[in-house]
Parts: C-alpha cells; structure tokens; sequence
C-alpha cells in the first residue's frame, strides 16, 4: 500500500478543535479508504496571498500561530493514535516567505514538500468544502492550482453551510485531477474570526475552551501569552 503525507494549510489564527476536527475526522475516512497516512502536517501560512481576506497583521503572529500548531499536532497525534506515523507543524511558508518578502502560494509549497519527499511517498492536499462552493470556487482563483493538482491529491472535507459544485470538481477530475470526496465527515462549525472577537472582547481562553471552540493545550498557551489581547499584541517569537 502506498503511503501518503497529509498537507493541512491554515492561518490557525488560531487553530481551533474544528481544525483538530478536520484533520482527525479525515485522516480516519482516508484510513477506511486505504490511503496509508505516515505523515500530517499543519502548515500555517506566514503571509496571505492577495486571493484571501486580508490579514496585515498575520506575519506579526506566526511564531505563535507556528506554537499553537505544535500544540494542536500533539492533539491530533493522541486522537488518531496508530492510524498515523506522526503530526507535525512546519514552517516551510515561514522560509519561503521570509526568503524574499512574497506572499505564500499553495503549488510553491506543495512543491518544495514533493521534493522532499521520498519518492515512494504521495502528497494529499486536504482543503475544506467552502473553497470548492458556489458559482465561482475560491480554489480556481488560487495561484496556479493545475500545479496543486498535479503535485498532490486533493481532499476535500465539508464545511457546515456551504454545498459542494459538482460541476467544478467534475472539471478538476477531467483535468487529471484526483479528487477524494470525504462526504462522511462532520466536523463543528467553529470561526477562528469569531474566537479573536470573543477574547478581544473579554472571554477567557479557558471559557472557549469549555465551549469546545479550543483545546486545553491551545487555551494554556493563549492565557500565558495574551495574543489576541491589548497586552500581547506586539509579542512575537
């Protein structure tokens, strides 16, 4: 059986349990489906492209969100226990963008994790359904994404409220694209933009954390360092 790394990329600003979720729930759909995962990593993007909302703050925070992954790989790793070789966080956009000032894109980071990779190992690029809904995709509008499609299969795992076009991914597979479709998972509908306006606006991390809405560990981490807060905002690591 061929053995696969699973590429997970987000801002984790911050990474919340539907992130956990996500990656938990799908790995075990992709386990039932006989793709062998030795490898997942969480992959924080160190500066947005000009496709997603803007986030002018997002390179300020990346030693955190890079922390914070690290954290919730420890979850994900506790959860999935012998369905997995190992989780990990990387900061491979950290060093791409870093190395000459540029926004991070998804087919420049698929490559380089490809050409790091032994051979005998496949690449699975696993996105949320909301990038392949309505009329207009946000995944056609990503920087080169023939390029994603030829480096990695793609898997897509629904997101509460927003329907799958069919059409688009049918278009995708008639372009050689290897689409796995992972309808079973149901993951919690959790906003990483509503938790930052819960603790701006005075909810503690452990209070998100009795809500579900972040893990124990993540919440630790956000009481020590007040991220979202008036007091941490200029803290980086």
């Amino acid at each position: 059986m061929e053995a696969y790394q699973l590429v997970f990329g987000l801002s984790a600003d911050p990474i919340h349990v539907g992130h956990v979720e996500m990656v938990t729930q799908s790995t075990l759909a992709l386990d039932r489906r006989g793709y062998r995962i030795a490898e997942i990593l969480l992959v924080p993007v160190y500066r947005r492209n000009p496709t997603g909302i803007s986030k002018e703050r997002i390179p300020e925070t990346y030693g955190h969100r890079l922390a914070m992954c690290t954290l919730a790989a420890t979850e994900i790793a506790e959860r999935l226990g012998p369905h997995v070789g190992l989780v990990r966080a990387s900061q491979v956009e950290g060093e791409l963008a870093r190395e000459r000032s540029a926004p991070n894109y998804t087919a420049e980071t698929l490559a380089v994790l490809k050409a790091r990779l032994d051979p005998q190992i496949g690449l699975i690029f696993l996105i949320s359904g909301e990038l392949v809904s309505g009329p207009d995709p946000q995944f056609g509008r990503w920087y080169r994404p023939d390029e994603i499609l030829r480096h990695a299969a793609l898997a897509i795992c629904p997101r509460p409220g927003f329907v799958a076009n069919d059409g688009f991914i049918a278009h995708l597979v008639e372009r050689g694209a290897q689409v796995i479709l992972l309808d079973e998972v149901s993951t919690p509908e959790i906003s990483a933009s509503t938790i930052r306006d819960m603790l701006r606006a005075g909810s503690t991390p452990g209070d998100l954390a009795c809500q579900g809405l972040l893990t124990p560990a993540v919440a630790a981490y956000l009481k020590t360092y007040k991220v979202y807060g008036t007091a941490g905002d200029s803290l980086e690591l």
